[in-house]
């Protein structure tokens, strides 16, 4: 029997995309004999993707993101090992692997550095990197170490696994890009919305955080005097540390034609209604909603950052600006809106694009994956 442990290392936020894929591959394990354990932060528990995981099978293990009171105080006069060390080893008896999924390069440091101290094999998921902030030089060294150490190193796009590579200045051996999971049908056909020659409805769907995602910029291109005079609609797929900011942002700027659309679950719904995705980014690993939308059958408007290149091929498929700034997206938004007119030829090749570009269940992908590092170290 395969005995995996399986760790969210992401402390700061409830459930996001960058959860679905180890999520999947747990799940897929474990309904097929696996002995598959789950670490998470005590704070999701309540989370229904979580309890799916339990009800799967899945031994559950909620932890406290912090040390108990009792536990710090004890520490400073006997030589008691990390909390970190304390809980992988409560979680850990007699695993063949560990997997640690992190949100960006550094969430799972302590994990990898903790299942080396105990002689445990690990590997890693690493779904964004930022070119906006690096590791000192103290913290790169530790993490090169770490990801070199790994069986398996996992990126949800190549030019984020060039980036780490960079960042480290480490070769990174093991580095291998993989697909995530999405939200919509494999074979999503949604209708192309009603269009007339001067109208164009675009859907941002990201959380709303203007440091990563640059809703900020988009706003400030829909406040440019050419795009007051256009009948352009644009609706906030999402909900976000910084709705209220943004809601306020567009009152200032006396914007119009902005939807806050709040969270929605049905994403062929939204595309039934939007004719192209734009996505102002200031970085990213590999975006779900990028892919949804070409699965969708919708062209993508985005910043060249993370993977995006992968997939959006420039005046094709979709368009890219060539940099997170005010100029350059609205650059690539007059582009889009002078060929509204063909959006939807572009939204069919994106769709067969994506196609040979993911399957239709990377979760499966990934479980076959984890199978052959535990079965290679047999």
């Amino acid at each position: 029997m395969r005995k995996c442990l399986f760790i969210a290392a992401n402390e700061w936020s409830n459930w996001g995309g960058s959860e679905l894929l180890w999520s999947s591959a747990a799940e897929k394990m474990v309904r097929r004999g696996g002995d598959i354990s789950v670490s998470v932060p005590n704070f999701v528990r309540a989370t229904p993707q979580v309890e799916q995981l339990r009800l799967a099978g899945c031994r559950m293990f909620y932890r406290r993101p912090f040390p108990p009171f009792l536990y710090r105080v004890a520490r400073r006069v006997l030589p008691l090992p990390e909390y970190n060390r304390v809980q992988l080893r409560s979680a850990a008896n007699g695993v063949d692997l560990v997997v640690i999924s992190q949100g960006s390069i550094q969430d799972g440091l302590f994990w990898m550095e903790a299942a080396r101290a105990e002689g445990l094999r690990y590997a890693l998921i690493i779904q964004g990197v930022s070119d906006l902030t690096w590791p000192d030089d103290t913290h790169a060294e530790r993490l090169a170490v770490s990801y070199e150490n790994a069986v398996g190193t996992y990126f949800v796009s190549q030019a984020n696994l060039e980036l780490c590579r960079h960042q480290f200045a480490s070769p990174l051996r093991r580095g291998k890009v993989i697909r995530n999971p999405f939200n919509v049908r494999y074979d999503a056909r949604p209708p192309w919305p009603t269009q007339d020659g001067d109208t164009l409805s675009l859907a941002c769907v990201a959380r709303l955080d203007g440091s990563t995602k640059g809703h900020d910029l988009l706003l400030l291109v829909l406040s440019l005097p050419r795009w007051r005079t256009r009948n352009v609609r644009v609706s906030l797929i999402g909900r976000g540390m910084n709705e209220r900011v943004l809601r306020g942002m567009a009152e200032n700027l006396r914007l119009t034609n902005v939807e806050f659309a709040g969270h929605q679950n049905d994403i062929e719904r939204v595309w039934s209604n939007h004719h192209a995705l734009v996505l102002p980014s200031r970085f990213e690993g590999m975006p779900l909603t990028v892919v949804e939308a070409m699965l969708c059958g919708r062209p993508c408007i985005a910043t060249d950052v993370g993977g995006n290149k992968e997939l959006i091929r420039d005046g094709v498929n979709g368009f890219l600006a060539k940099a997170p700034t005010v100029e350059l997206l609205d650059e690539a938004m007059n582009r889009a809106w002078e060929c509204r007119g063909q959006l939807k030829g572009m939204g069919e090749k994106a769709a067969a694009d994506v196609r040979a570009w993911v399957s239709a269940d990377p979760g499966e992908d990934f479980a076959r994956e984890l199978v052959a590092l535990v079965d290679g170290a047999k």
